[in-house]
C-alpha cells in the first residue's frame, strides 16, 4: 500500500471487536483509553464506547480527539446525530453502510485547494468528490473493509449526541471535560462518574449545533472587521511622511512622538511605560537580543523595543489594516530592525522551531479562544515572556460589578490536575473606528490566579507583575514578566 511501516508505532493488538479488558494483563482495568482521530472511522461507535467503559478501572477516563467538520474535508456534509449511531448499533454493524460511504466519497471537500485547515483560514470551497465516485464506493461488491469518515461532527453536535445516548440509557459514560477546537480538532474526556456533575443544557447544545453547522457569517465585532478606508486616486502634494500617515486618517490609535510632528491617533503607545518597565527589568541582558512581538498593532511598541536596544524585532500582526499601518510606521520612522509579518501567530508557533530570547505579547492573550493552548505554545518558544493582559479577578470583581455582565459562565478545563476557569467574553458592540478586537468571535478570559499558576507550571520560575489595575474599565489588567532562571545565565 506504499506505507513505510518502519515509521509506525509497535502494534500490540489488533482490534477485532472483542473486549478491550482482555488486553489488560493486570486485571485491574485501564486508567486511560485514548482514541485520537479514531471515532469518526468506527463502524459502531456506541459499541466501541461500551467496550471502553467495561475496560476502565474505577475513575478511569476515555479521551477522544475528534475532527471538527468545519475545518476538514467533511465541511459540506451534515452532522451526525445520536439516531444515526443508534441505527448502526442496533444493526450490530461491522462494515460501513452505503449512506456514509456515498457521503464520504461524494461530498469530500476542499477549501482553497486543501483538505484540512485551521480557524481563520480563507479560501473558496469546492467539491473534491463526485456523486459517481460516491455511488461506486457505496455499491461496491468488494468484501474487504472500506474505510471512511462515517461520523461527522461539530463540537456541539458531538456533545449533544453523547448526552442523548447517555440519557437514553445506551451509554454509561458522561462528559467530564470538553476542550474547544484547536487546529482541526476538539477533544472530550468521558468517564462513568465525572467530577463535573453539571451537564450542558440540551437545548443550548442543539441550537449551538445548528449555528455551528451553518455557513460562516459575522457573529461579533471580532468577525466583522471594518473596511479599510483608503481613498482611491493620487496624492498631488509633494512626498511627505504625513501623506503616508493620512492614508489611514482617522484610523490611527497611536499618537506619534511629538518631535516627529506627525498627526495620527491619541493613545501614548510610543515610549509606553509598560514596555519601558520591561526593558528596565531586563537591563543589559536585553541589549542586542532578537525579539518576537505578537500583535504590534501599529508598531509603537516595536519602535520602543528597538530604541531600547533590541537587535531586531519580528512582529506578527493578523489584522490587515493594522499590518499596513505598521508598514507606514516602519517607513516614516525608519525602523530598520523591524520585520512585520501578516498572519496568525498560532500556526506560526506550532510549525516554527525558532527559540526566541524574548517574546512580547501585549494585549493578545485576552483575545484568544484558548488562552491555555496559547500559553503552552508561547512557553515552548521562549524562556522569557512578557504579557500585558486583561484577566478575571474575583477579588476585584465583586457581585454587582457591571464588568461581570460581559462574562459568560465559567468553563472548567482540567490541566495538570487543576480545574482552570475560563470565561467567554464576547465583544460588545463597538462604534469606534479605531476598535481592533481580535480574530476570535468568543475569546475567553482566564482568572488571574490561574494564569500565574499556569506560568509557573510551564517552567517559569521567576515571575514579576506590575501595572496592576484591578479597576480598569473593561476588566482587571496587569503586566507579567515570566522567566526561566536559566534565561539569565
Amino acid at each position: 500500500m506504499g506505507v513505510d511501516t518502519s515509521r509506525l508505532e509497535t502494534v500490540d493488538a489488533i482490534d477485532d471487536g472483542g473486549e478491550f479488558s482482555e488486553l489488560d494483563l493486570t486485571g485491574d482495568g485501564f486508567d486511560f483509553i485514548v482514541a485520537s482521530h479514531v471515532f469518526e472511522h468506527l463502524t459502531d461507535p456506541i459499541h466501541f464506547l461500551q467496550r471502553c467503559e467495561r475496560a476502565l478501572k474505577p475513575g478511569g477516563k476515555v479521551y477522544l480527539l475528534v475532527p471538527d467538520r468545519r475545518y476538514t474535508f467533511d465541511y459540506l456534509r451534515p452532522s451526525t446525530t445520536a439516531g444515526h449511531m443508534l441505527a448502526a448499533y442496533l444493526a450490530e454493524q461491522k462494515r460501513h453502510g452505503t449512506a456514509v460511504l456515498f457521503d464520504h466519497h461524494a461530498s469530500n471537500a476542499t477549501r482553497g485547494g486543501i483538505q484540512v485547515w485551521m480557524e481563520g483560514h480563507k479560501g473558496d470551497f469546492a467539491f473534491a468528490g463526485t456523486p459517481s465516485s460516491g455511488y461506486a464506493s457505496a455499491t461496491s461488491k468488494n468484501d474487504e473493509y472500506v474505510d471512511c469518515h462515517a461520523w461527522v461532527f461539530t463540537p456541539s453536535s458531538f456533545r449533544l449526541a453523547m448526552q442523548d445516548l447517555y440519557n437514553a440509557g445506551v451509554l454509561g459514560l458522561k462528559e467530564e471535560l470538553f476542550h474547544p477546537s484547536f487546529g482541526c480538532e476538539f477533544y472530550v474526556v468521558m468517564s462513568r462518574n465525572p467530577s463535573v456533575t453539571t451537564q450542558p443544557d440540551r437545548l443550548t447544545l442543539a441550537l449551538n449545533a445548528i449555528k455551528e453547522a451553518g455557513p460562516e457569517e459575522p457573529s461579533s465585532a471580532a468577525a466583522t472587521p471594518r473596511q479599510i478606508d483608503i481613498a482611491p486616486g493620487y496624492e498631488s502634494t509633494a512626498p511627505s511622511a504625513q501623506n503616508a500617515m493620512d492614508i489611514f486618517k482617522g484610523g490611527w490609535v497611536s499618537a506619534f512622538p511629538s518631535e516627529t510632528g506627525l498627526r495620527a491617533g491619541t493613545n501614548a503607545l510610543f515610549a509606553d511605560p509598560r514596555i519601558l518597565w520591561l526593558t528596565a527589568q531586563l537591563k543589559d541582558w536585553f541589549k542586542g537580543k532578537d525579539v518576537l512581538e505578537l500583535g504590534p498593532l501599529e508598531g509603537a511598541h516595536t519602535a520602543t523595543l528597538l530604541s531600547e536596544g533590541a537587535a531586531s524585532v519580528t512582529a506578527i500582526e493578523a489584522k490587515r489594516d493594522s499590518y499596513l499601518r505598521c508598514l507606514v510606521t516602519k517607513e516614516v520612522l525608519q525602523l530598520h530592525g523591524a520585520s512585520f509579518q501578516l498572519g496568525n501567530f498560532l500556526p506560526y508557533l506550532e510549525r516554527e522551531e525558532t527559540q526566541w530570547p524574548l517574546i512580547v505579547a501585549s494585549g493578545v492573550l485576552y483575545h484568544m479562544s484558548d488562552p491555555i493552548r496559547t500559553l503552552e505554545l508561547l512557553s515552548s518558544r521562549t524562556d522569557r515572556l512578557y504579557l500585558w493582559t486583561h484577566v478575571v479577578d474575583p477579588d476585584a470583581m465583586l457581585p454587582g460589578d457591571p464588568r461581570l455582565d460581559a462574562l459568560g459562565d465559567p468553563e472548567l478545563r482540567d490541566w495538570n490536575g487543576r480545574l482552570i476557569k475560563l470565561h467567554k467574553r464576547p465583544y460588545l458592540e463597538q462604534k469606534e473606528k479605531t476598535f481592533c478586537g481580535g480574530m476570535e468571535a468568543e475569546p475567553r478570559w482566564i482568572n488571574r490566579e490561574d494564569l500565574l499558576w499556569l506560568l509557573a507550571q510551564l517552567g517559569f520560575d521567576e515571575i514579576i507583575t506590575a501595572h496592576d489595575k484591578p479597576d480598569a474599565e473593561h476588566g482587571p489588567s496587569l503586566s507579567i514578566l515570566a522567566s526561566r532562571s536559566k534565561a539569565s545565565a
